[in-house]
């Protein structure tokens, strides 16, 4: 072949080449795209698989710790179950006591309380506190033992996800009638106790305890009424509450 011959084939071959760079270049650039694009839904779905996989646990008013997340609540029909599911998820309550004070003496009057039945991972169902009694609420105890506690699924996010009123009937309510005890101290209820409230509340731990009289008290419940939905509220047997599965 003539030199020319030789020349033409080579710009030929370059020619080819430049005409088919394009072509692989959208080719590259689309099969990049797809594989990063699979990649994200790959790591969405590990991301899924992980959080429904993980245990879950309650950590209520919105503190979610990384890695755990509220369960779902029971169905309204099965009231014993939806109380402890209420009273687990909720860090405090409206508890009210007849009133000491010389000002409005024997009348209802309610403190906001903080409470815990147990671990975020371990529901006692009995909701414990860690009270003072220089409180007006520790005071009243004294004289009458007899307490009110009010817990509100509202507590949770449950009732803002679905935007129900704190006073919806679907936003579930436990109202627990009792007495209140005092935990003797160095008893194996003691130390649950502490572990319940100081796990769910720990900035007590640092609360001061000279001359402040702080102790650990439980609810004994006696009654129980749950509103959940509508047609009022219904009556809760105890021994059922206690053996609900939570």
């Amino acid at each position: 072949m003539s030199k020319s011959g030789d020349l033409y084939s080579l710009l030929g071959q370059q020619y080819a080449t430049q005409e088919n760079y394009p072509t692989k270049k959208c080719k590259y650039f689309f099969l990049g795209f797809i594989t990063t694009l699979v990649l994200i839904l790959l790591g969405g779905a590990a991301y899924q698989l992980y959080m429904s996989s993980s245990k879950v646990v309650t950590v209520s008013n919105f503190r979610l710790t990384p890695g755990l997340r509220w369960p779902e609540p029971p169905p309204h029909d099965q009231v014993a179950r939806v109380a402890r599911y209420v009273v687990h998820t909720s860090e405090w309550g409206s508890f009210a006591t007849i009133s000491t004070a010389s000002s409005i003496k024997g009348y209802p009057f309610s403190s906001i309380i903080s409470i815990s039945d147990g671990p975020v991972d371990k529901s006692s169902g009995t909701p414990y506190a860690y009270i003072t009694r220089l409180d007006p609420f520790g005071k009243d105890l004294l004289k009458d033992t007899r307490a009110s506690l009010s817990v509100s699924e509202a507590q949770s996010d449950y009732c803002q996800k679905h935007d129900l009123d704190p006073e919806d009937p679907r936003c579930a309510r436990a109202l627990l009638t009792g007495t209140v005890e005092e935990i003797k101290n160095g008893t194996r209820e003691a130390e649950f106790a502490k572990t319940a409230m100081f796990s769910r509340h720990p900035v007590m731990q640092t609360w001061p305890q000279k001359n402040h009289n702080w102790i650990f008290v439980k609810l004994k419940i006696e009654h129980i009424y749950v509103l959940d939905y509508f047609g009022g509220a219904k009556e809760v047997d105890v021994v059922d509450y206690y053996n609900a599965e939570v």
